[in-house]
């Protein structure tokens, strides 16, 4: 083997790894969404504990969002009392401000006082004062008054200096205060956003279970048009008309793109089934005796789609058709190898020629193969894809719907 060919697959095989290990980590949540139950019983009562889910995520999203607000609320007031701690501040320090002009104006009051009684208290001074009086008792009374005010003044200013010392304090606490309160704000706003994270827990938990709800109800729906019973297991309910082989959707075609990494137009991809060159409108039957699952109508990629559900010796399988112009079949039928499920489409079907389907630029007809029944999901669907068996490879024709290329089942 040349080095260029053996470089080739060593690209080739990695490619495949890569989407086979993509396929089982996409969507985790949805595989393990997929409904357990396996009669309707029981997927009746996993209906009822995912609407209970619902009801718990929406009552939880209820009360967070309660608390939330509390927190806001709390964050709130405690914006108003640290914005009345910086006005008590700030009067605080006006008082201080005035208090120290009155302690000026008192001291100098004082030392006036004091200058006059000690003037006063000297001999001519206190003569001048004696004779100066009308009387004793007026002369009693002017040093009674004098002492007096002195007295009151210095009690004034001891009173000022502790007013002082007061104010001072108190724009420490009311600064403390403050600090105390920033910091509880701070842990209430991250409470508030782990809050929020958990607001988006039960937003999540809340559309799961209605995704689910809405699986569910559809899986029941189906089952109940097949007419399984109550306590029926749902595979052997489903598995009505075994099969032997695959048949060919279509009695002629030509495989224009295989299962598993390809590049279309300069873009990698990995191919979910193979594609078979028709005319647009030729009858597609169905590749197995099964039952009709799940119609998709005018997806923006593969168009109209039918899924089948079949057991192929033993084994569960569901195929997959798209592109379809036309579906003439519904979910709940039981289809044979001989019932055309609608009519191939791919050219007008395409955005490129006015359509809808923008994953299709020709015609042809689109068949995937995964090994057990489509529940609603695609993500297990997905995972479980297989490269559709008895087909030639790129290129090939087939020439009968019971033509086989490669191993047998």
């Amino acid at each position: 083997m040349k080095k260029s060919q053996i470089i080739a697959e060593v690209i080739v095989r990695s490619l495949l790894l890569i989407s086979i290990i993509s396929c089982y980590f996409l969507e985790p949540m949805s595989i393990k969404a997929a409904p357990k139950a396996n009669t309707l019983a029981g997927l009746r009562k996993e209906l009822k504990e995912y609407q209970a889910k619902k009801s718990k995520a929406e009552n939880d999203k209820k009360l967070t969002q309660n608390e939330i607000n509390n927190n806001k609320n709390q964050i709130n007031n405690n914006y108003k009392e640290i914005e009345e701690s910086e006005n008590q501040i700030t009067q605080a320090k006006n008082d201080i401000e005035s208090s120290r002009k009155k302690i000026e104006e008192y001291k100098k009051e004082t030392e006036e006082l004091m200058a006059f009684y000690q003037i006063m208290s000297g001999e001519n001074n206190y003569l001048e004062f004696i004779s100066d009086s009308s009387s004793m008792t007026e002369l009693i009374m002017r040093i009674d008054a004098v002492e007096s005010i002195a007295k009151y003044n210095k009690e004034k200013l001891t009173e000022l200096d502790n007013l002082i010392k007061d104010l001072n304090q108190k724009q420490v606490d009311l600064k403390n205060y403050e600090t105390e309160l920033s910091n509880k704000i701070t842990n209430l706003e991250k409470n508030i956003d782990k809050l929020n994270s958990n607001i988006q827990i039960y937003d999540d938990d809340k559309t799961s279970a209605e995704e689910e709800i809405e699986n569910i109800k559809n899986v029941i729906k189906v089952y109940e048009d097949m007419g399984c019973k109550e306590n029926e297991d749902l595979d052997v309910c489903a598995s009505r008309g075994e099969n032997n082989t695959f048949l060919k959707p279509v009695a002629k075609g030509r495989i224009t793109s295989v299962f598993g990494p390809r590049t279309v137009s300069g873009q990698s991809s990995n191919h979910s089934g193979i594609d078979i060159g028709l005319a647009e409108g030729t009858p597609v039957y169905s590749m197995v005796n099964g039952t009709v699952f799940s119609i998709t109508n005018k997806a923006s990629c593969g168009g109209n789609k039918v899924y089948i559900n079949a057991v192929v010796k033993g084994k569960k399988y569901t195929v997959v058709y798209l592109h379809l112009l036309k579906i003439d079949v519904k979910i709940g039928q039981e289809v044979t190898t001989q019932t055309v499920i609608g009519k191939s489409g791919g050219y007008s079907t395409s955005t490129k020629h006015g359509g809808y389907d923008r994953c299709t630029t020709g015609a042809h007809l689109h068949v995937s193969v995964a090994k057990e029944f489509y529940t609603g999901k695609d993500a297990p669907y997905r995972a479980n894809l297989i490269n559709p068996p008895g087909f030639p490879g790129k290129g090939g024709w087939f020439y009968s719907r019971t033509q086989w290329f490669g191993p047998k089942l």
